[in-house]
């Protein structure tokens, strides 16, 4: 970890946060929970880097919610292996985090559903996760969940709060892969057999990461379509972003009420 760049938030923020979260698409306005706000731009980071997808701002935001003393810093905006980076700066936020002090990591994202039941703008909790990059190894495909991945915890809190504000509780595997074009439908047809519930671009690093640090993390996708091939409308990068920000309200209303509850843990 270049110190050039933690040295450079710390200077500019001045807080020390016990909660770090990973801001998908449609949850910039959770911000808006936050006092004494602190944006610092991705660009404006010595020796760090811009994001380059639609949807992602390129900024940490700093605070502590309103009327209590948690701290936290917020990343609006996320890197992907596809935009041409080396594995460990796709999951560079979580290593600042860690640099940080923080203790909690939660990662959100918008994910492509699996499961014909449920519905764009349902929100699952990640209790599993399976690499399916085929970076290296092409022969074997692992399941890794848990409590050294997931914190039981955490994941306990999130469904009590869904209940409390009668969210269906979705709980699920969800599917790395590389990217940037979306799967095809004979390759959901494959994930399904193998009991993928929701597919997406990212986070995947930032869990591996988040485990190999040992930091406690919750992670959360908002189902914003269906995949290739569970219906027949066809997908696009625009329909992500607009059913993101759709459901970025309600989950941004359900995230506030996690953060308080890991306030008092």
């Amino acid at each position: 970890m270049n110190k050039k760049i933690i040295n450079h938030i710390i200077s500019q923020s001045k807080i020390q946060p016990k909660i770090g979260v990973v801001l998908g698409s449609g949850l910039q306005q959770l911000a808006s929970s936050l006092e004494n706000i602190k944006r610092i731009k991705y660009s404006d980071i010595p020796s760090f880097f811009d994001t380059t997808v639609d949807g992602h701002e390129g900024e940490f935001i700093t605070g502590n919610i309103k009327d209590t003393d948690c701290q936290v810093i917020f990343a609006n905006g996320r890197f992907h292996y596809y935009e041409g980076l080396s594995y460990d700066k796709v999951h560079i936020i979580i290593d600042i985090f860690n640099e940080l002090g923080c203790e909690y990591v939660i990662t959100t994202n918008s994910s492509g559903c699996l499961v014909p039941e449920w519905a764009p703008g349902d929100i699952m909790i990640l209790d599993s996760h399976i690499d399916m990059t085929f970076r290296g190894d092409t022969t074997e495909i692992q399941k890794k969940s848990g409590p050294n991945y997931y914190d039981t915890q955490l994941l306990n809190i999130a469904a009590n709060e869904m209940k409390s504000l009668n969210i269906p509780i979705r709980k699920g595997t969800y599917g790395w892969t590389l990217g940037p074009t979306y799967e095809t439908p004979a390759e959901i047809k494959y994930f399904k057999t193998i009991n993928i519930d929701a597919v997406g671009m990212s986070t995947v690093p930032e869990i591996e990461r988040a485990h190999e640090l040992k930091l406690k993390l919750l992670g959360m996708a908002c189902l914003t379509n269906y995949a290739v091939g569970i219906s027949d409308e066809m997908l696009t990068h625009e329909e992500v972003v607009t059913q993101a920000n759709k459901t970025g309200k309600l989950f941004s209303t359900l995230l506030l009420k996690i953060l308080k509850q890991i306030n008092s843990l």
